[in-house]
């Protein structure tokens, strides 16, 4: 019924460290989960660094890397991304931004970020603050943000003469002063870049002027909440164009996701997106409906993407044991996967980058990662996590391996050398045509 389709699924931040509340395990390896450890039975395992050993993957990144693009060569910056999973597409005079809700304090003349993301605040309170900075101009240049996700955002910039070639306003880092942006020292157009650099730090400053005592902050900080009296863009960039997965690699691919973020990644790559009803991009999000929309979206497709995102939130709260929990529920879900292994179907398990909840960022460590299916040579691994994967016959790869690994395990991949045309000997071109008597 699946022969030769591909499920694909990322548990975000899935990697992790020891910890101590959980005995010294990893959240993955302190969870009971009998159904990823039965297809870590019967596939093959391994860890993946998703861009290189020991770099910290950003989640656009780290997903255009498992999708296996270069992001040394084919990464454009994040803020189109998070445009494009909201649907919006840059006209060539507008730059986007990714943007979080931060909570700052005074010294002195400088702003001394205290939380990137104001106590994760949401809802209502995230929305009726947006709408209060939701246009601004500044010398002629206009800035619109819109809220996505709990603390999150997008920011487009639009006017003549601007350049991505940026530095972000968001350090990254708590308890240091928010950045000023610069022009790249490289930039093409350094002129277009120190205007635009400029102009974002006015709009910074403008945003927390009119935040700082708005009601809604006055109200959380009574309440003992943290303000979000600041808003922190990052991941400049323009609109730009990206082969097709489909040209890529050969499959007609659909995404089942809720954050913009990986929907805008799928959609610039020409993935046909499937909304999961009970999709939240939480912790609380209905894992059985994503699971019932991929095999959905399966009859249609050859190569499903469903997409998690309760680890990685988890992990950047500090919460090891709730991310255990998501990982349980995950795995109770789980059968229905397993069902379409039974099926035929080839099912990729592995996560988009290490969140380790005791450091409550992206690090550096490589994921676990277990393919099953029908082609598969197993291994003698039988538990599905970090420490274990590593003895897994896959070894340890990049992230860009895993497509071609895929192609084979689907046989459709082409020996190397069979047509010295086709660089990148993946699978028979669409282009290719077929040699016809006249």
């Amino acid at each position: 019924m699946y022969d030769g389709k591909i499920i694909f699924i990322v548990l975000d931040g899935l990697g992790d460290r020891i910890t101590p509340q959980l005995g010294n395990k990893t959240p993955l390896q302190s969870a009971k989960t009998p159904n990823l450890d039965k297809m870590a039975s019967i596939g093959i395992t391994g860890i993946v660094d998703v861009i290189s050993p020991g770099i910290a993957p950003g989640s656009d990144s780290a997903h255009l890397s498992l999708f296996g693009y270069d992001p040394f060569e084919e990464y454009p910056g994040r803020g189109v991304f998070e445009a494009s999973g909201f649907g919006l597409d840059l006209d060539d005079d507008e730059i986007a931004f990714r943007t979080n809700f931060g909570t700052v304090e005074e010294d002195g003349n400088t702003l001394i970020l205290k939380d990137r993301r104001a106590g994760r605040i949401s809802g209502p309170e995230a929305k009726g603050l947006i709408d209060s900075i939701k246009e601004i101009v500044i010398d002629g240049i206009k800035f619109k943000t819109l809220h996505t996700l709990e603390h999150r955002g997008i920011l487009i910039m639009k006017g003549d003469g601007l350049s991505a070639e940026i530095s972000d306003i968001d350090p990254h880092a708590t308890n240091v002063p928010v950045l000023k942006s610069m022009p790249l020292e490289k930039a093409t157009d350094f002129k277009a870049a120190k205007r635009t650099a400029e102009l974002l730090n006015k709009y910074v400053l403008a945003v927390y002027r009119k935040l700082k005592d708005h009601p809604i902050n006055k109200k959380r900080v009574k309440e003992g909440k943290l303000p979000g009296n600041i808003i922190l863009p990052r991941g400049a960039s323009k609109k730009f164009t990206l082969e097709s997965f489909k040209h890529r690699w050969g499959f007609n691919p659909a995404c089942v996701a809720v954050g913009p973020l990986y929907k805008g990644v799928a959609r610039i790559l020409g993935f046909k997106l499937y909304d999961p009803p009970g999709g939240t991009g939480l912790p609380n999000t209905n894992i059985k409906s994503k699971f019932e929309t991929g095999l959905k979206a399966l009859e249609a497709h050859d190569f499903v993407f469903i997409h998690l995102k309760g680890t990685d939130t988890a992990s950047h709260k500090k919460e090891p044991i709730t991310k255990r929990d998501f990982i349980e529920r995950f795995d109770r879900e789980f059968t229905i996967i397993l069902d379409a292994i039974e099926k035929g179907a080839t099912v990729l398990v592995t996560g988009d980058h290490s969140t380790p909840a005791v450091l409550g960022r992206h690090s550096g460590d490589p994921v676990p990662v277990v393919i099953a299916g029908p082609n598969i040579r197993p291994d003698k691994v039988n538990k599905f996590d970090e420490i274990s994967c590593a003895s897994g016959g896959l070894h340890r790869i990049r992230g860009k391996d895993l497509m071609p690994i895929l192609l084979s395990y689907t046989d459709r991949n082409l020996e190397y050398g069979l047509h010295p045309t086709n660089k990148s000997q993946r699978y028979i071109p669409h282009t290719w045509k077929g040699l016809r008597i006249e």
